[in-house]
């Protein structure tokens, strides 16, 4: 699964659009949940290198997602919350899709226990 097609899937999934930065010369393009705008899957490609997808994680789950799925410690955001999915086929696409749901997920839930509901989900 590619880049492009993770941004379809986003976009028919959640009610959000990226936000695009130049960071140390490649794009790093930004999703952010639109009730509490905190970023739920960041997309960067350094240069001639596979792109990667970082999403947020149970604390607890992260070192089993490196070690199960060959996953890598996040580049941009805390490690401790956060993991890198390569997008070079080495994760299958159903697996790189439940990341991405999860880490959605795992934001929208945080603003629910910041007294929000999720009703207009």
């Amino acid at each position: 699964m590619n880049q492009q097609e993770i941004f379809t899937y986003i976009q028919k999934q959640y009610p959000t659009h990226p936000d695009t930065i130049n960071k140390s010369g490649y794009l790093v393009t930004i999703f952010k949940n639109p009730r509490t705008a905190a970023p739920y899957a960041i997309f960067y490609q350094p240069a001639e290198r596979t792109t990667f997808m970082e999403v947020q994680a149970e604390p607890d789950m992260i070192g089993n997602y490196i070690e199960m799925y060959h996953l890598a410690p996040a580049k941009y955001m805390d490690k401790k919350h956060w993991l890198a999915v390569p997008l070079d086929g080495s994760v299958s696409d159903s697996k790189v899709l439940d990341l991405l749901d999860m880490s959605y997920d795992l934001v929208d839930g945080q603003a629910e226990t910041d007294g929000e509901t999720g009703a207009d989900r």
